[in-house]
């Protein structure tokens, strides 16, 4: 350290080689500290990216399931894939869709906020709702959705969630038929 101190107060100053080789360690430095930085950023943003997917996912599951729980007059295709219900919030007639930005529609509206994809970052890609009959008599029988959904980020990262909604607030005839 002496040594260094000296060389600095003289008039000689540093050599060139001496020069080059800080220089040298100062760009590697600079290097590492900038790569560092990168990973801890793309890190963060994957992060941050998975959980808030999943906080979509959850937040779409508990709407699909309140709004699925109490379906009326249920429609489906031949592969039992839903249709169209009566809603309890929504009415006669009511469709779930998927818009091309990815955002689930409900009667030709907005389920969820545009914020609550991130403005564009998250979208939906698949959300299959499969009608199943459960039980045996008719007292015990009830519909049950089952329910697939999908939500994917920009940066390829995707979350997926299945579950089952058991309808109760079907009508049944005097003979005990849906």
């Amino acid at each position: 350290m002496k040594r260094l101190r000296k060389k600095l107060k003289s008039d000689r100053g540093l050599t060139l080689i001496e020069m080059v080789v800080a220089t040298g360690i100062l760009a590697l430095l600079g290097m590492m500290l900038s790569t560092g930085l990168f990973l801890a950023r793309d890190s963060y943003n994957n992060v941050t990216e998975e959980a808030e997917s999943q906080l979509l996912l959850s937040t779409l599951s508990d709407l699909l399931s309140n709004e699925l729980r109490y379906a009326r007059d249920i429609e489906t295709t031949a592969d039992g894939k839903l249709e169209h219900y009566t809603s309890a919030s929504y009415g006669s007639n009511t469709t779930l869709a998927i818009d091309k930005k990815g955002q689930l529609r409900v009667n030709g509206l907005l389920m969820l906020s545009t914020g609550a994809y991130g403005n564009g970052i998250y979208k939906i890609e698949t959300c299959d709702i499969i009608r199943e009959k459960k039980g045996s008599d008719a007292a015990a029988d009830r519909d049950v959705f089952q329910v697939a959904l999908k939500v994917k980020g920009v940066h390829e990262i995707s979350n997926e969630i299945s579950f089952s909604v058991r309808c109760l607030n079907q009508t049944r005839d005097e003979g005990g038929n849906t």
